[in-house]
């Protein structure tokens, strides 16, 4: 296996916090969110980690060609969402583990042997009305993934692809780059945009095991939870 982590964001909704350093550099404990998914893709096994950087993306040199890292940088990183980061690591998806750099990820959550299938980690939300819920059919099979109210199970920012499904993304991602809207596009439009020919399995995950971060109240929150278990 192999990972891509996606690590261009600004990070503004965390301001001040990220004058200065990428959101995924931001410190959570006594590590920041990029080094504990570095950590735990080390202990899983995997040795070759590409890590798509652009705002303050001189903060990641330090990790170059070590531990199997190495960086792209995403020029458009002030303009695009992350659909242009995933067409710049787009190559390397195939039995590819796929985090979005800002998402905390508990101890044991990661494969250590490739999984038969893609999977979308999901976790639970009891309001999800403003996030990607996943509809699944027969063996947990994603049919659909909708924007809607109410409780759901919501995409968590990890993901794993085979090598068949990384090499039809590879095509998707090509193509949508030509869109109008493309530089709107979330990596994630391009499987959502794909499932009936993808074989893409919701992998359900607790509460304990992942943390969106988006707010400093949020940032707050996860502080207090990791010190409280500690």
């Amino acid at each position: 296996m192999n990972a891509i982590i996606l690590a261009a964001g600004m990070g503004t909704r965390l301001r001040p916090l990220t004058d200065e350093v990428p959101k995924a550099l931001v410190k959570v404990g006594s590590e920041s969110f990029f080094e504990r998914q570095l950590r735990l893709l080390l202990a899983a096994g995997v040795r070759d980690v590409t890590v798509v950087t652009g705002y303050r993306a001189d903060a990641f040199l330090p990790w170059s060609g070590a531990s199997g890292v190495e960086l792209i940088h995403n020029e458009r990183y002030a303009d695009w969402n992350n659909l242009y980061s995933m067409h710049l690591a787009k190559g390397r998806l195939g039995d590819t583990i796929v985090l979005d750099g800002d998402v905390w990820i508990g101890e044991g959550v990661l494969p250590t042997t490739s999984p038969p299938t893609s999977r979308w980690y999901v976790g639970y939300k009891d309001d999800a009305s403003r996030e990607w819920s996943v509809r699944c059919g027969a063996d947990d099979r994603v049919e659909r993934i909708d924007v809607a109210g109410g409780p759901g199970w919501i995409l968590t920012g990890i993901s794993y692809w085979t090598r068949n499904d990384g090499a039809r993304l590879s095509g998707v991602l090509e193509a949508m780059m030509s869109q109008g809207d493309a530089p709107s596009l979330f990596w994630d439009d391009a499987p959502r945009s794909s499932l009936p020919v993808l074989d893409v399995r919701a992998q359900r995950i607790g509460p304990s095991d992942w943390a969106e971060v988006d707010t400093a109240e949020e940032l707050l929150a996860l502080r207090e939870r990791l010190a409280a278990s500690s």
